[in-house]
C-alpha cells in the first residue's frame, strides 16, 4: 500500500505580552547597574519607582496624605487628578513627571537604552527562517513606555511597524513586514501630531505636556486616538492571531483591568469561533505565575513557568520554589530565552547554520 505523507504541522501564532517585568529583566541582564524599576520595593533591588518618587515630592504633600513605601501611586494619581482641587491636580501632573524623568534616568544608568538585549535576541529567534516554520510572531503588545522594543524592532527587522503611521528621524515605518509593537499606552518617545512623530529615548529627553501616553492611572481609557485603534488592534491579534500568549514580566494586578478584560474577552471570542482558546504562557517567577492562576482563574489555560516544556524548567516548581533557583533562574526571561533557543536548537528548528550573535550571546556560545 502507498504511504500517506505526514502532513507538515502548522507553525502556531503567538503573539507577547510585555510588562515592566520584561524591562526590568534587561536591566538585570545587562548588570551594568543594580536598578528596580518595577513599582514596588523589593528586598534584592531596593526602593522601586513609586518609593523614588514619593521621597522627592514636597514634604507637607507627604505628610497631609500619609505617604509610605507601600502606597500605589497609580491609585494616588487618579484620586489627586479627580478631586477638582486645582491643587491636587498639579501635584498629580508632578508625579507624572517624576515617574518619566525616574525611568529615563534609570535606563539610562542601566545602559540598556540602546541595548536592549534580551528583546533583541527574541526578535532574532523569531526571524530565523527555519524558526518561523515553527512559530510565527504575531506581534507584541505591551504596556511599558519606555520604546525599548522600537530600538529592537529596528534592529532585527531594519523597520517598525507601531499599527499607526508615523514620522520619524530614528525609525523607518513599515506595516508590512516587520512584527507590530502595540504600545497600548503610548510611549515617552511620542509626540502629537498627524501622523504622530517617534523617537528613540535617550538620557536627555524632557517631559512635555505634548507627550502621547497614558500615564500611571487605575483608569487607563483608550477612547480617543490612537490608543483606541491600538487596543483594537492588539484585540485582533488575540482573538484572530494568536494560538499561544505569553507574558513576560507582567503580574496583571487590577491596574491592569483594561488588559485582563481584553484578554479575558479575545479567549472567549477564540472559544466561541475556533473551540479552543488560547493558552496563556507566564514568563515570570514561578510563585508570580502561580499568584496569577489564582487571582485570575476566569483566565483559561494559565501556565506558570515552572510547567513549560519547551526547556528545563521543573526547577521552579521545587518545594523551596522561587527560593531554589540558579542565579540565572533568578532572572526568569533570561532563563526562558536561553533554554529556548538551546531546546529548538537541539531539534533543529533553527537551521543548520551557526546561531546568530545575539542568540550565542544569550547561550553563552562562543
Amino acid at each position: 500500500m502507498p504511504r500517506h505523507r505526514q502532513r507538515p504541522t502548522k507553525a502556531k501564532e503567538v503573539v507577547y505580552l510585555w510588562g515592566a517585568g520584561a524591562t526590568q529583566a534587561e536591566i538585570d541582564y545587562l548588570g551594568a547597574r543594580r536598578v528596580n524599576l518595577l513599582m514596588r520595593d523589593n528586598d534584592k533591588l531596593g526602593d522601586g519607582v513609586a518609593t523614588r518618587i514619593l521621597k522627592r515630592i514636597p514634604k507637607r504633600w507627604r505628610s497631609s496624605f500619609l505617604v509610605d513605601q507601600g502606597m500605589d501611586i497609580e491609585k494616588l494619581i487618579s484620586l489627586l487628578s479627580a478631586s477638582n482641587v486645582g491643587d491636587y491636580e498639579r501635584l498629580a501632573e508632578r508625579i507624572r513627571q517624576l515617574y518619566f524623568e525616574d525611568i529615563c534616568t534609570n535606563l539610562a544608568a542601566a545602559r540598556v537604552l540602546l541595548n536592549p538585549q534580551l528583546a533583541i535576541g527574541l526578535l532574532t529567534m523569531h526571524h530565523n527562517n527555519q524558526f518561523r516554520q515553527k512559530e510565527i510572531l504575531s506581534g507584541i503588545i505591551t504596556t511599558n513606555h519606555d520604546g525599548l522594543l522600537q530600538l529592537a524592532t529596528q534592529q532585527v527587522f531594519t523597520a517598525v511597524n507601531l499599527g499607526i503611521p508615523f514620522d520619524s528621524k530614528d525609525f523607518i515605518s513599515d506595516t508590512a513586514g516587520a512584527a507590530p509593537i502595540l504600545q497600548l499606552h503610548g510611549s515617552f518617545t511620542w509626540v502629537f501630531g498627524l501622523p504622530l512623530r517617534v523617537s528613540s529615548l535617550s538620557k536627555t529627553s524632557a517631559y512635555s505636556a505634548r507627550t502621547v501616553w497614558i500615564p500611571p492611572t487605575i483608569l487607563k481609557e483608550s477612547k480617543s486616538y490612537p490608543f483606541n485603534k491600538l487596543s483594537g488592534l492588539a484585540y485582533e491579534l488575540l482573538s484572530k492571531h494568536c494560538d499561544v500568549l505569553r507574558i513576560v514580566g507582567s503580574a496583571l494586578t487590577q491596574n491592569d483591568w483594561n488588559v485582563v478584560s481584553m484578554i479575558f474577552n479575545a479567549q472567549r471570542h477564540r472559544e466561541l469561533t475556533n473551540g479552543v482558546p488560547f493558552r496563556i504562557e507566564l514568563i515570570m517567577h514561578h510563585q508570580g505565575g502561580l499568584a496569577i492562576t489564582k487571582e485570575c482563574s476566569y483566565l483559561n489555560d494559565l501556565t506558570p513557568i515552572g510547567y513549560l516544556t519547551e526547556g528545563s524548567f521543573a526547577g521552579y516548581k521545587d518545594d523551596g520554589g522561587d527560593d531554589a533557583v540558579t542565579s540565572e533562574m533568578e532572572n526568569p526571561f533570561f532563563y526562558w530565552l536561553k533554554q529556548k533557543i538551546q531546546f529548538h536548537r537541539a531539534q533543529g528548528d533553527l537551521g543548520e547554520q551557526p546561531l546568530e550573535p545575539p542568540l550565542r550571546q544569550i547561550t553563552g556560545d562562543s
